[in-house]
This record gives structure tokens, C-alpha cells and sequence, in this order.
């Protein structure tokens, strides 16, 4: 009994580790992927990508951030100068700075185009991108619900079996195992969805290039799903070793009293 409370608080514990990070993964602004361009560019600008919005500073405002939502049909879709690009500017940090701001004004240039009904066929040249970060962003959210509906049947779990008597406290417990095990793995397939389609896009979209790394909302996310998978193993090694198993009529440390009235005195 106890050591099955204590394997239930350790999730409960854990889940809310993980609603945390996955929350600031979502609520601490753009911080899956930062790109810089080159020092010596001739304007050092810093783009700053979340699932659902980018900002961009640069060095003629500085401290100034222009955020807008990301990423947008007709100007998003369509790529930004891209490896190929660089590998043209032989190495030369100031032609690749060059590169990038004429890759930011092609952009407004197709923001502008997107405004008076162009850029359709920016929608079908890169369906790929928009598309793949459009799904890690809903399934950032869809980990959320589960996350939340996993602490909710973790809370009734407890709060039930401390209500209950002593014959139904440690059935509880050994019945809800696999609930919040279905759960937690549900929100750790959906974190390592976003995580791999963002992490797939950094390493072959165009526009991640020139000074790119991966945020704190990335790592938040990989180590949030990896709590839950650790956690989940280890209920899965408990009910592989019986752990959820009580030996019959052994419940909460009591032992059945043996009928001793056939016994001749």
C-alpha cells in the first residue's frame, strides 16, 4: 500500500513538473529557435521564432522588438535565403548579412503581396513548413489537455483513496495505474511531436542558417516528455514485478484471523 502511494505521488509530482515546462514552453514568448546574422553584417539582426509568433530586433533599434504572428501564408511559406545562399557567399560574413536583409525585404514584399490577395502561389511552394509548424503548435496544445486531465484523474485517484475504506484503498491504487499511464504517454507523444517536427525544420529549412540554435522552449519540451516516458517505465516495471499485486486477503498491512472453531480441543 504505501509503496504504491508513493509511486502515485511521485506522478502526481512529475506531472505537474512537466504541465510547468510545458506551459513556459508556450507562455515565455518565442524561444524554440533565435537566429542571428554574422557580427561583422553590416546590420546585426536577431529573429527570435516561437510556435506561434516571431520578433526580430536589430541593431538600429536596439532593444526594440517587432513580434508578429508566425508562420503566415504568402510570406512564411515561401522559404527565406537559404543554404545554398550561403554556401555562394564563400564564407564572407558581410555578403551573408548582405543576403539576409534582401531576404527580409523579399518578404515584406510578399507581406504586401498577401495583403492585396497575392501570394497563392507562395501557398504551394513550401506546404511542407507551414504545415509541419503548424502541427507542432497544436500538438504543444493538444500535450496541454492531457496534462491537465492527467493531474485531474491522478487528484480523484488520491483524494478517492482517502476517502475510501481500507477494503477499497489499495484496489484504487492498483486500478488507476493504467489511466494515468495512458495519459502521460499520450502528452509525451504530443511534446515529442512539436519537438521533432521544430527540431527537423532547424536542421533543413532555409531560413535556420546564419547564427541558429535551438531555445529553452525546445529543451523545456524534451525534458518534459522524458520525465513522463521515465515515469511511465517505472509503472510499467512496477506492475512487471507485481508490485500492483497484493497477496490475498492482505489489504493495508491486515491479515485474515484463522477460523479455529473446527480445531478439537
Amino acid at each position: 500500500m504505501k509503496g504504491l502511494l508513493a509511486l502515485y505521488l511521485l506522478a502526481f509530482a512529475t506531472s505537474w513538473t512537466t504541465l510547468s515546462l510545458d506551459l513556459a514552453s508556450m507562455i515565455s514568448g518565442p524561444k524554440w529557435i533565435t537566429t542571428r546574422t554574422p557580427k561583422n553584417a553590416p546590420v546585426e539582426l536577431t529573429t527570435h521564432y516561437g510556435l506561434f509568433e516571431q520578433c526580430t530586433s536589430s541593431s538600429y533599434e536596439p532593444g526594440v522588438l517587432h513580434c508578429r504572428p508566425f508562420p503566415q501564408r504568402g510570406v512564411d511559406c515561401s522559404g527565406s535565403p537559404g543554404r545554398r545562399e550561403e554556401g555562394e557567399g564563400g564564407g564572407n560574413g558581410l555578403w551573408a548579412g548582405v543576403l539576409w536583409l534582401a531576404g527580409q525585404a523579399k518578404e515584406g514584399e510578399k507581406a504586401v503581396g498577401a495583403a492585396s490577395g497575392g501570394g497563392k502561389d507562395d501557398e504551394d511552394e513550401a506546404f511542407g513548413f507551414c504545415d509541419a509548424w503548424r502541427i507542432a503548435g497544436y500538438g504543444q496544445q493538444l500535450s496541454l489537455v492531457f496534462a491537465l486531465t492527467n493531474l485531474i484523474a491522478l487528484t480523484l485517484t488520491l483524494l478517492g483513496t482517502a476517502a475510501a475504506g481500507r477494503g477499497f484503498r489499495t484496489e484504487k491504487l492498483r486500478s488507476g495505474w493504467k489511466l494515468v499511464a495512458g495519459l502521460m504517454v499520450l502528452q509525451a507523444a504530443c511534446m515529442c511531436l512539436s519537438s521533432s517536427l521544430v527540431a527537423y525544420e532547424f536542421h533543413h529549412g532555409a531560413r535556420f542558417t546564419h547564427g541558429s540554435k535551438l531555445g529553452r522552449a525546445w529543451v523545456e519540451t524534451v525534458v518534459a516528455y522524458a520525465l513522463n516516458l521515465f515515469i511511465v517505465i517505472v509503472l510499467l516495471l512496477a506492475r512487471a514485478t507485481r508490485a500492483f499485486r497484493i497477496a490475498p486477503g492482505v489489504e493495508d498491512g491486515y491479515e485474515p484471523i484463522d477460523d479455529r472453531r473446527d480445531v478439537v480441543a
